[in-house]
Parts: structure tokens; sequence; C-alpha cells
């Protein structure tokens, strides 16, 4: 995967996390992405939020799909969106022996 979509919403109303998993089943049907995570974080006030992450297939479809989900009159409100570009990083482990 070359993209990290990542939505950041409330918790509440619970209705956000299952409009956006239809929206990444979608895109899996598509190959275009998958669902990598869902977290949840504690905020002050006790509010929850949640941290939905999405590997796309190409970081060029990002905008495009953004751009037809915001568009949608059905996609939630309050969903804040980030783009990370993946990059390989290479020599972060020991090399694992060959021979016992």
């Amino acid at each position: 995967m070359e993209a990290l979509l990542l939505l950041e919403y409330d918790a509440q109303p619970f209705s956000t996390r299952p409009a956006l998993l239809r929206r990444v089943e979608a895109l899996a049907l598509a190959r275009q992405g998958r669902l990598r995570f869902v977290a949840r974080q504690r905020i002050a006030g006790g509010m929850v939020r949640e941290i939905m992450a999405i590997d796309l297939a190409k970081t060029g479809d990002a905008s495009a799909i953004l751009a037809r989900w915001q568009a949608d009159s059905a996609f939630p409100g309050g969903v804040d969106t980030r783009l990370l570009t993946i990059e390989p990083v290479r020599g972060t482990e020991p090399p694992e022996p060959l021979f016992p």
C-alpha cells in the first residue's frame, strides 16, 4: 500500500463508524483500499474520538475518493481526514538467523 488515509470523528453518534465502514467495504471490493484499524481515544470531558486508518492502493486516488465521499450528502459530518504517504524503512530490526 502506498498511502494511509486517517479519518477522525466523534464516537457519538454510533452511526458514524458503520457509515464509514460501508465506504471502506466498497473500496475493498474495488481493490482500491482496505481497513487497517479503528482506534479509540478518550479526550478531556469524557468524550471519545475514533480514528479509522485505511490503506490505499494508490496515493493519487485519495483526493478523488475524498471528493466523491464528501460530495455525497449521506457522508457523515464532522469527519477530519489526513493523508499519509507510506515510505519504506529498511534495517529497523535485526536480521533473523538463517540457521538455528
